[in-house]
């Protein structure tokens, strides 16, 4: 299977082209690394696959709508009041 068929059949069945399903799934990763640790902003980077902090912060906010130091309040804010 070439590649472009292949990115093409992923993105029919996923609705969204494999590096973006990727960037998800690394954004998710990074969700629960901020709920249940208190790790560096950095080292949650650099676990999560992103190439530095600034690049995790920005992808970070453009596809969460904030950034991960307010997203990560806001989440233990909820956890605290549940």
């Amino acid at each position: 299977m070439s590649r472009s068929h292949f990115s093409r059949a992923f993105k029919k069945t996923t609705g969204m082209s494999p590096q973006e399903w990727a960037l998800d799934v690394r954004i998710r990763k990074a969700q629960e690394c901020l709920k249940a640790d208190h790790l560096p902003l950095a080292q949650i980077s650099q676990e999560c696959g992103f190439a530095d902090q600034s690049h995790f912060s920005r992808m970070f906010s453009k596809l969460v709508g904030v950034t991960p130091k307010r997203w990560q309040r806001l989440n233990s804010n909820k956890a605290q009041l549940g």
